[in-house]
């Protein structure tokens, strides 16, 4: 029972509370109706070209490719990509918070509030894997609560959803790593019924494995992931460490670093806080990258090691969004995107269809790029989460595989993330908002009661 439970709850459920799941969806297509068709940003165009256009390429997961390639029928129908992409999310959200917290109009109106904000409608309408990784881990979560991991809970609508997830993680390269990471630390948070969680967590990890294989087969790559984007995060530290006065690498590391590009350009002061330039310089040799991986992350250990406190200050700023605010400073605005509100010239022909519409819904969504020193940390709403599940007794058993699942997608970004990214940690998010406009709304329900 939640702390909660002293509210009456209405013999007749309001209408709210019965159409909880079909207004999460109505308010995700408003979205899409009134943006259509969609919004489309550099990755949105660089992943559709290479559907229509070849070659599929492991930087976006060649699913992630395959998948645009078979829903748009190879391009030729994108609305319905960005339809697909807000209703899988809104819904997975709305399956999230149902098996998370009791039925009642303050989870209803939590879900219903989230959904209509830029959070899932706005990021829902891109062509971005990251709204279609973060439905599949909602998904999986949603499974855990419901079942406990045991298979004798089971129905068929949770293995439905746990194969729909398998299919939704691997269009993001951190979704394996993510459940890995999760089941890993179930072993310590779960008690007894951690084998039941670690067994479904390894499935999904496999379904997820299986699927990232065959399609990396299918588009003849050899690596499912691009070797250079393994170890830009890397690289960038590195970038950024070598803009430092007194910071002097050896002969030895400028032998490795200048089989990848010239002295001068190695050090790029931007890469302190967004994506690192190198990548473009004159002289980056990115077919060197897979042969000297072994000798960059001997330089980046042999720097860090030499000058520790610098390495770990530039690594943790670059990632600053990962981690509670102030630990290392106010991340710089000027280099965080989160949500992108516009569609940039393309050769798709792609315009919003009611431009009046579009601009007015543009509003909230900068009006949420404004806030996202907040809104987009994934650090204060993991915290959130945790302290939901330390204050809301009674939900501490349905909110705990969420809080592992967080922890998890969060460290891994916190270790190897590119850049400071919002939507990187989307499902912390979204799970940390839902619960404190629940935690919220169920606190004045109770209140009210107790007055009266």
């Amino acid at each position: 029972m939640s702390r909660f439970a002293t509210a009456e709850q209405p013999k007749t459920p309001p209408r709210i509370v019965a159409a909880e799941p079909w207004l999460a969806i109505v308010v995700g297509v408003v979205w899409w109706a009134a943006m259509y068709p969609g919004l489309f940003g550099e990755d949105s165009l660089i992943t559709l070209t290479e559907a229509r256009d070849g070659p599929v390429t492991a930087w976006f997961t060649a699913w992630w490719v395959i998948l645009i390639d078979l829903i748009t029928m190879g391009t030729r129908a994108i609305p319905l990509l960005t339809l697909a992409g807000v209703v899988v999310l809104a819904w997975s959200t709305e399956q999230w918070a149902a098996a998370t917290f009791p039925a009642g109009p303050a989870r209803a109106w939590a879900v219903v509030f989230i959904c209509a904000t830029p959070l899932v409608g706005a990021l829902g309408i891109q062509v971005r894997h990251d709204a279609w990784m973060t439905a599949g881990l909602l998904l999986c979560v949603a499974v855990l609560v419901r079942t406990g991991g045991r298979l004798d809970r089971f129905r068929a609508a949770d293995y439905g959803q746990l194969a729909l997830a398998m299919l939704l993680i691997p269009t993001r390269h951190n979704g394996l790593v993510t459940l890995i990471l999760a089941a890993i630390g179930g072993l310590w948070v779960f008690g007894h019924s951690r084998m039941r969680y670690l067994a479904v967590l390894t499935t999904v990890a496999l379904g997820v494995l299986g699927v990232t294989q065959a399609a990396t087969r299918s588009a003849g790559l050899p690596h499912s992931v691009d070797p250079a984007q393994a170890v830009e995060w890397l690289m960038a530290d590195v970038s950024c460490l070598l803009t430092q006065d007194g910071v002097v690498p050896t002969a030895d590391e400028w032998a490795t670093l200048e089989t990848i590009a010239s002295r001068t350009d190695w050090p790029q002061p931007r890469a302190c806080n967004f994506v690192s330039p190198l990548f473009i310089a004159p002289t980056f040799r990115i077919a060197q990258v897979e042969p000297n991986i072994g000798r960059l992350i001997r330089t980046w250990l042999t720097l860090g090691l030499r000058y520790p406190v610098r390495m770990t200050l530039v690594h943790l700023r670059r990632v600053s969004l990962f981690l509670p605010p102030f630990i290392v400073g106010l991340q710089d605005q000027a280099y965080t995107p989160f949500i992108h509100s516009t569609i940039l010239p393309n050769d798709f022909g792609l315009t919003w269809a009611f431009p009046s519409a579009a601009n007015l819904a543009r509003q909230p969504a900068r009006a949420w790029n404004a806030l996202r020193l907040v809104l987009a940390n994934s650090a204060v709403w993991l915290v959130l989460i945790a302290l939901a599940a330390w204050k809301l007794r009674g939900l501490r058993h349905q909110l705990l595989p969420t809080v592992v699942m967080a922890a998890a997608l969060n460290m891994g970004l916190v270790a190897t993330a590119p850049i400071s990214e919002g939507r990187y940690g989307l499902f912390i998010l979204i799970c940390g908002q839902v619960t404190l406009v629940y935690w919220w709304l169920e606190s004045r329900q109770a209140r009210g009661v107790s007055r009266g």
